[in-house]
């Protein structure tokens, strides 16, 4: 019974927050995010390079799933939102008491909820909440992204997959084509090397006459020729 109460609670102030906490549309200058510039040679080569957009995911940092209502404090620097909803069903029962977060609920007089205090889950900065809606339109155009890319002037944008190798193709060999039939022609055969021979003294040598030699007689043997032997 306990559990349905603070359930039915729960969803109200959650209801109450998206209905009445202040929609703000941060100007570009907000979302335009330069590298600091410091004294040095270095420095001076850095500013030469071309400015890169960044990549601002849409995931909420808690729930690790994408957000529906983006929301920050108002002390918040940083482009990174969290979803409003996983936040406040992440507060207990009991710092809805104590923090005084039910006095939203009230019906005589209702604590509106911007004038609350809580404390951002990215920069632990203490302030009231606010609801991003230059985010939330990105949320809204793109159903399907789970991020977007912030470019030099501040603007959102899809990202654009970018390969980080360039693809060679090493298996295809190039196509050779024809100019009048537009088919794919022979590649050029290369002419018949000949290689010279040199004319070697014809020696031979027979076991019959190493017979005779050694004075003895064997049956004469067939000749072997050692015309093309290295020796």
């Amino acid at each position: 019974m306990m559990d349905k109460y603070r359930s039915e609670k729960k969803s109200q102030i959650r209801a109450k927050y998206i209905a009445e906490l202040p929609r703000v549309n941060k100007p570009l200058g907000f979302y335009q995010r330069m590298g600091s510039q410091a004294n040095s040679l270095d420095a001076l080569i850095l500013v030469l390079d071309p400015p890169k957009p960044l990549c601002l995911t849409l995931k909420c940092p808690l729930s690790l799933t994408r957000q529906t209502i983006p929301a920050r404090t108002v002390n918040c620097q940083h482009l990174e939102t969290f979803d409003l909803s996983t936040f406040l069903d992440g507060i207990s029962f009991s710092d809805l008491l104590r923090k005084g977060i039910l006095r939203v609920l009230l019906r005589g007089d209702p604590v509106p909820p911007h004038s609350i205090l809580h404390t951002c889950p990215i920069c632990s900065t203490k302030a009231p909440l606010y609801i991003d809606t230059y985010i939330l339109s990105s949320l809204t155009l793109h159903p399907d992204l789970m991020s977007v890319t912030v470019s030099p002037g501040g603007h959102l944008t899809p990202p654009t997959p970018t390969p980080d190798h360039p693809c060679v193709d090493l298996t295809s060999p190039p196509l050779h084509t024809g100019q009048d039939t537009g088919t794919s022609s022979p590649l050029p055969t290369p002419d018949p090397v000949s290689i010279p021979t040199t004319q070697a003294a014809r020696r031979r040598f027979s076991f019959g006459d190493l017979g005779c030699r050694l004075g003895r007689r064997y049956q004469r043997l067939s000749t072997v020729d050692l015309t093309d032997s290295p020796c």
